[in-house]
């Protein structure tokens, strides 16, 4: 049965840290930006369309390499992630670099969905209830983002959930270290022959330790 597969769970692991990451961030916006940064509420929604148009943009780049570099993409995503959200707790003070940081957050957040589903259509071989599985472990991410970010501002004020936000990112680069290293195996490196007549090619890994001079 595919769910006995440890690597499935990793693997919606991680997208439920990819939306949770973004959303512990994204629910707090408003009074973030109003009572941090000091924008007046009336401006809110206009930034919040900037952040809607960096969606839009990341989505489309993610839905063009999801395909080619499915972790590759999730990697680069959540370290951005990371950096965006921590970068927005230390300048949430500072209207320029907190819009700026917010709209990043845009680019790399739920902008993984693509690349989100094609991991778990590979590991599982794109089983219809899998997928239905997924969506749930997407939802328990809005559930973990949004509720861990009211948690978070009780213990630790308003920037509290872009802390949240940045931990679960780095938490989610970690889910990710085992398909990486499953990607990087070595590499034999073959040895030309050291005459000219037509012999095999030596690897790396079968190479004797002693090896004889060259011929004349």
């Amino acid at each position: 049965m595919v769910f006995r597969n440890p690597r499935l769970w990793l693997v919606l692991s991680t997208s439920t840290l990819i939306i949770g990451a973004t959303l512990s961030a994204f629910s707090y916006f408003h009074p973030i930006l109003t009572e941090v940064t000091g924008f007046a509420a009336g401006t809110v929604p206009l930034l919040l369309i900037g952040y809607g148009a960096a969606t839009v943009i990341g989505n489309t780049v993610v839905g063009r390499l999801a395909d080619r570099h499915t972790v590759g993409v999730q990697l680069v995503g959540l370290t951005l992630n990371f950096l965006f959200l921590a970068g927005f707790a230390v300048f949430a003070h500072l209207p320029v670099p907190a819009v700026a940081l917010m709209t990043g957050i845009g680019l790399v957040g739920v902008t993984m969905n693509p690349a989100m589903v094609t991991r778990v259509q590979r590991t599982s071989n794109a089983r219809p209830l899998v997928n239905t599985v997924h969506s749930s472990f997407i939802t328990l991410g809005v559930i973990v983002g949004s509720s861990g970010g009211g948690l978070a501002i009780n213990s630790f004020g308003l920037r509290g959930p872009l802390w949240l936000g940045a931990a679960l990112a780095v938490i989610g680069v970690g889910t990710l270290v085992p398909d990486l290293l499953r990607r990087s195996p070595a590499v034999p490196v073959s040895v030309a022959p050291v005459t000219g007549h037509p012999e095999p090619a030596i690897s790396a890994a079968s190479e004797p330790k002693a090896v004889c001079a060259a011929r004349p």
